[in-house]
């Protein structure tokens, strides 16, 4: 029988995590442009192979990523590992903390999407608008402008996956781009024990691990907390809230939540005060074609006012378009003793005909 060897295969393509030497540049808008033409965004479709596309993305994000990184450690910002107190080489998951968290007397955590890097909000608007405007960057100095300084966690529900050969952790997205033994090859497998950080295996178990071995002993015990969820971290905050709020209800001031519809909340057992607090200072910002922060229909579903987020087109988007009224939102509540939102529109039940 003929058998085709291995080494008769292609090799795996490779292109340098250097802006430069991909073809692009960052303009004085903060803009990626392509050198050949300034006018052009990011290209993925170098070629008719997708393997190639794929590992050409991998290396160009890499960029952004690290120059995402740069800033944000320029801007007050640490890198934290958890578990805490995790070595470089060990299994572990990145994310951001102000270099104040230890002091800051109110902290803003953000949850973001589970297949998103970290640091990053929306890649499409990294590549249409600005590298800030497309990640926390922004996000992060229009925060701390605020006159209480509050301080930030950036958490990390994507990069969940631990690669050994380059001791980092990654996204889904990143590990289907790893280098391969062929350009035809599968991807590694993954081992759901060597390539998970221990309490972060999962979206879920991350946003307990932040708010019981995290916030606990990187804060105050007096510091007050407002959590912002996006896309599929805000049902894991409302979650992790929800069940365990007698721990919580003193300390959580407001949250926000980024979602594509609305999602239904329901009190549970003797957690059901959780509701009251939800519907008083809860707010859910939805992809929408009205402007941002036009009241919607949809409190007596969600639980809590619903308000546009200014965008209509892509669910990564939201965040670009309404951490402003988010932060807004959360200096309100920090700053009114007792607030309390009122319903934003009154929802009367449609009557219905009586049929024979």
């Amino acid at each position: 029988m003929f058998r085709l060897k291995e080494s008769a295969l292609p090799a795996d393509f490779h292109f340098p995590a250097d802006i430069k030497e991909l073809g692009y540049f960052i303009t004085d808008q903060d803009q990626v442009r392509s050198i050949r033409d300034p006018e052009q965004e990011f290209n993925y479709f170098v070629s008719k192979n997708d393997r190639m596309n794929v590992v050409q993305r991998e290396a160009f994000n890499t960029c952004i990523r690290q120059n995402i990184e740069s800033r944000l450690l320029s801007s007050s910002m640490n890198i934290t590992r958890v578990p805490l107190g995790s070595a470089p080489t060990d299994a572990h998951v990145p994310i951001y903390t102000s270099t104040d968290i230890s002091t800051c007397s109110r902290l803003i955590v953000y949850v973001g999407e589970s297949w998103q890097d970290l640091g990053v909000f929306a890649w499409r608007t990294i590549g249409q608008e600005s590298i800030a405007a497309g990640s926390v960057i922004d996000f992060v100095h229009t925060a701390q402008k605020f006159s209480d300084s509050p301080g930030i966690l950036i958490a990390n529900t994507g990069q969940l996956l631990w690669y050994r050969g380059g001791q980092r952790a990654v996204t889904q997205t990143t590990w289907e781009a790893l280098p391969r033994s062929t350009a035809v090859g599968p991807p590694m497998e993954i081992d759901e024990v060597k390539n998970r950080a221990p309490g972060n295996e999962d979206p879920t178990k991350h946003v307990e691990h932040i708010f019981e071995e995290v916030i606990p002993k990187m804060t105050k015990a007096e510091v007050k907390i407002n959590v912002i969820g996006m896309g599929d971290g805000g049902p894991d905050v409302a979650r992790y809230l929800q069940t365990n709020w007698k721990k919580w209800e003193k300390k959580v001031q407001a949250v926000a939540v980024g979602t594509s519809f609305v999602w239904k909340m329901n009190g549970v057992g003797a957690e059901s005060d959780f509701m009251g607090f939800w519907g008083d200072r809860a707010r859910a910002y939805i992809q929408s074609a009205e402007p941002l922060d036009t009241p919607l229909i949809g409190r007596k579903e969600s639980g809590c006012n619903c308000y546009s987020a200014g965008q209509n087109e892509v669910l990564e988007c939201i965040m670009p378009k309404a951490y402003e009224s988010m932060l807004k939102f959360f200096q309100l509540v920090n700053d009114v003793p007792g607030y309390r939102e009122l319903a934003a529109l009154e929802e009367i039940e449609p009557e219905l005909e009586e049929t024979i």
